[in-house]
């Protein structure tokens, strides 16, 4: 359950669950969106909209992202979503919070507005 600090720690969500990010993390996402055309990827945003983190598999393989030679594997895990557990992962280690996924490869997962 949500406590009242909880709630304090998300100015970036707005009531209607719009999420508003600063310029600079604008910027991260403008790049991310340029570097994972073609490839596979995910970027979370913080809670506050500070910061945008984002993950890209090197690999351009539909499975196993970042893993060369694991064809031989029985287990094949969409890059995607090796990218979005990077990603959010990443985020949280940095913010000190949980993120807020905004994109998976290039689909854009969530809204998001740019502060003014």
């Amino acid at each position: 359950p949500a406590t009242s600090s909880d709630l304090a720690h998300q100015p970036a969500l707005s009531p209607d669950g719009r999420l508003t990010v600063t310029a600079p993390a604008n910027g991260e996402i403008q790049r991310y969106v340029q570097q994972v055309s073609s490839r596979f990827g995910a970027l979370a945003v913080s809670q506050d909209g500070t910061r945008a983190v984002s993950y890209v598999c090197q690999s351009r393989l539909w499975k196993n992202c970042d893993e060369p030679g694991s064809d031989d594997s029985n287990i094949a895990i969409p890059s995607g979503k090796i990218a979005r557990d990077e990603a959010l992962t990443r985020c949280r280690s940095q913010s000190g919070a949980a993120c807020i996924l905004v994109f998976i490869n290039d689909d854009q997962q969530r809204e998001f507005a740019v502060q003014p």
